[in-house]
């Protein structure tokens, strides 16, 4: 080794070498890692779409059961439940009637109601939906049964067995109707005896659920928006074989293929053994894909989502295959360049070296110099903080602000330049955030104003030996903040003048906007509406009969029957409201509502004729309840309904005007929720 450094080349060559080395090791190793981040941010997108789908599933079933369960613990089923297996006769047969009409209602109101089967059925045949409800007693035996019910297999019988057996409820697993084959799922609920009138707690019999699978479970596994594309599976353990329950994307029907869980390990196998892990596998077709897997709560199903892993990275790759061409070319240039060195010997060497460190350090004098013009130059703070939170930087705006030299800020801590309570903010935000860019809007006092920020986070790489750096962005939002408040109260104080505007033409139609508007939230809130629809909804509930103060106070007064004439201009109301709204900005489809709210599922209604779902759901409930508190109001042709009698009349409607499941909801706030109160004693 002593005679190797004596000659010139032979170190010149052995310092080449290991140079070369040393970066293939480090080029191949960042390669490596920026690989399993790849894998690592498709493990967290896979994950979050499983999760995601895991939990609509979850929901799906757990409201099925609940709405059985609902049923099962109804005090009069449980009671004409008991006199029909206790009965006989004619008493016998009108309890299995009251049981027979209240099951045709839940099924209806709760979507277990089968559509009568597609095309001619031969008379000899019976004729099967996809959904239904049956009610079987003590003995296994359906008393009951919503028409074109399911015919009962063996897997069904064992179900409703079981739970008379154990008192729970249960499921049964995603089976095929027989003749078109239709992917099926049933539940069962067991019921009780009316509380007090058995000892005995054992069941007096069983509510049978199905429904159709295939229309409302599997679609709730499609992809949808930006998620990524992929499978999503349901697959369960049976007899020591996985079984996919749901569709395969080879065109395979739910239930019709499995493969042994003792086989080469698979998507499905590895979903079963270890729910919750990802992994890279072959699944179904043979195709190596990268899957995740997800328990579900309701069912002893496994959902399992899947992409193709050549598709999913062939960005990675082809990202990994450009940085291992430049690092190459990089390490080839840097070879060639110290192979040039060497050959000008030493002294020359050190010119040319001395002459490039001259360079670079004016190129980065330059740099610095151009940043300190951009930072300094902008409206927002900057600051960057090393890992005990204090800075390192910081541009001259916020130097000026807190009245600092900006040379004097590096070094310091938060606390001792933007004050404790702002430090104790921005550390508290710095905590709770994770390791990817965040931003959060936080109001703070700066330099003895409050004002609210914008507030951006970067963690920066470690760089030349350097520990990891957060760079902060503080962007002041104050005036944009107090603008948006100052609409939003301009926009409240029109609304608040257009109702009383109203009120003062019609008197008779006196707070009527605002009673609507509080039943239609009741009725939203039941319906699980979300919150962006419930705001249009209660501004549109708000501002629907703005419209009437174009109208002859004549005819809002009149106490005989309208003229075909007044009920045209009567008419014309729905489009004054849109005509006066129209250069108003709302956040929704405020006036889209208001345009439907007089239409009618039939096509029957005003102005354009909209049928079924062509109307807004929103606007199906703001009709049914600007219709109810008029019925329940004064009028000058008549005196106010009671409640009981306005449903009546709303019921008349139902199907034609107004839709069943809105007047669903109705019932449920008439007997339940406040606001029909302040409704109706209004």
């Amino acid at each position: 080794m002593h005679k190797l450094f004596k000659h010139p080349l032979a170190l010149g060559l052995s310092t080449l070498g290991l140079v070369i080395g040393i970066g293939l090791v480090l080029i191949f190793q960042y390669l490596q890692l920026e690989q399993q981040r790849d894998l690592r941010q498709w493990q967290l997108r896979l994950g979050l779409v499983a999760e995601t789908r895991a939990e609509m599933i979850d929901a799906w079933l757990a409201q099925r059961l609940a709405s059985l369960e609902e049923l099962a613990g109804n005090a009069s089923l449980q009671m004409y439940l008991t006199r029909a297996g206790a009965a006989g006769g004619d008493e016998r047969q009108a309890a299995l009637g009251y049981l027979r009409n209240l099951i045709l209602a839940t099924a209806q109101r709760s979507g277990f109601q089968a559509e009568p089967p597609a095309g001619r059925i031969p008379a000899n045949l019976p004729q099967t939906g996809h959904a239904g409800l049956a009610l079987y007693d003590a003995a296994g035996q359906v008393l009951v049964s919503t028409p074109h019910m399911p015919t009962p297999d063996a897997a069904s019988r064992e179900l409703v067995a079981r739970t008379l057996d154990s008192g729970e409820s249960g499921l049964q697993d995603i089976f095929l109707a027989p003749g078109d084959q239709r992917a099926l799922i049933g539940f069962a609920v067991p019921v009780f005896a009316v509380q007090g009138a058995e000892t005995n707690r054992h069941p007096i019999g069983v509510i049978y659920g199905v429904r159709d699978g295939e229309r409302e479970l599997f679609p709730l596994l499609e992809s949808r928006g930006a998620q990524p594309a992929g499978e999503t599976l349901l697959v369960a353990q049976r007899d020591g074989l996985a079984l996919y329950l749901s569709p395969l994307a080879d065109g395979t029907p739910p239930t019709r293929r499995q493969f042994s869980l003792q086989l080469q390990p698979l998507a499905a196998t590895a979903a079963l053994r270890a729910p919750g892990s990802f992994q890279r596998l072959p699944d179904y077709r043979g195709i190596e894909v990268l899957m995740t897997s997800r328990r579900l709560e309701q069912a002893p199903w496994i959902l399992l989502h899947k992409v193709d892993a050549d598709t999913a990275l062939s960005e990675s790759r082809a990202h990994r295959r450009f940085l291992l061409s430049v690092f190459l070319l990089t390490l080839f240039l840097v070879s060639a360049a110290l192979i040039a060195a060497w050959r000008h010997g030493t002294s020359l060497r050190a010119q040319r070296m001395a002459t490039e460190l001259a360079g670079q350090r004016r190129e980065l004098e330059s740099q610095g110099r151009l940043l300190h013009a951009v930072t300094d130059n902008v409206t927002d703070f900057l600051f960057l903080l090393d890992p005990e939170l204090r800075f390192r930087f910081a541009n001259r705006p916020l130097a000026n602000t807190m009245d600092i030299a900006v040379e004097d800020i590096p070094g310091k801590s938060l606390a001792s330049v933007l004050g404790t309570d702002v430090a104790a903010a921005l550390a508290g935000f710095l905590q709770s955030r994770t390791d990817n860019p965040a931003s959060r809007l936080l109001d703070l006092q700066i330099a003895g104003h409050q004002r609210r920020f914008e507030c951006r986070v970067l963690e920066l790489p470690e760089q030349a030996g350097l520990e990891r750096t957060t760079l902060v962005v503080m962007h002041d939002v104050t005036a944009l903040h107090r603008a948006q408040q100052q609409r939003a109260q301009t926009l409240q104080q029109t609304i608040q003048a257009l109702m009383r505007a109203v009120d003062t033409h019609d008197p008779y139609s006196a707070d009527h906007s605002a009673r609507t508007a509080a039943l239609s939230a009741a009725v939203a809130r039941a319906m699980q509406l979300p919150e962006e629809e419930r705001r249009a909804l209660d501004m549109a509930a708000n501002l629907a009969n703005v419209g009437k103060i174009f109208l002859p106070r004549e005819i809002l007064t009149k106490t005989g029957p309208l003229t075909e004439s007044e009920q045209a201009q009567l008419r014309q109301h729905v489009q004054y409201s849109l005509d006066i709204l129209s250069n108003l900005e709302f956040d929704g489809p405020v006036l889209e509502i208001i345009a439907q709210k007089q239409e009618h599922l039939d096509g029957s209604g005003y102005p354009n004729g909209l049928q079924g779902e062509q109307i807004r759901l929103s606007a199906r409930i703001l009709a049914v309840a600007n219709a109810f508190v008029a019925l329940v109001s004064p009028r000058a042709w008549r005196e106010r309904l009671t409640p009981e009698a306005a449903l009546d009349q709303l019921l008349k409607g139902a199907g034609s005007s107004y839709d069943r499941q809105v007047i669903a909801a109705l019932f449920h706030v008439v007997e339940n929720d406040a606001a029909l109160e302040a409704t109706a004693d209004n």
